[in-house]
């Protein structure tokens, strides 16, 4: 056998398949969207105290990110 006529081999390993930028930042912001529409139904529902909007206002970025880092 000649080794001129081995062929290197150059097989690579598929790469992860995923949405797009732009569909995970749509996908993103509708998690985040979401997640603050149920925390202010919550304030309104339950009827909780001022301090408690910071926190809700906060939770939609977290969930947001969270998210996001899915695909990273």
């Amino acid at each position: 056998m000649d080794p001129r006529s081995i062929e290197p081999q150059t097989a690579k390993a598929p790469a992860k398949k995923g949405p797009s930028k732009r569909m995970l930042n749509m996908l993103s912001v509708l998690v985040g969207l979401a997640t603050f529409a149920g925390g202010l139904a919550w304030i309104i529902y339950a009827e909780l105290p001022i301090f408690a909007i910071p926190l809700v206002s906060c939770v939609p970025v977290i969930a947001a990110v969270a998210f996001r880092n899915c695909w990273d």
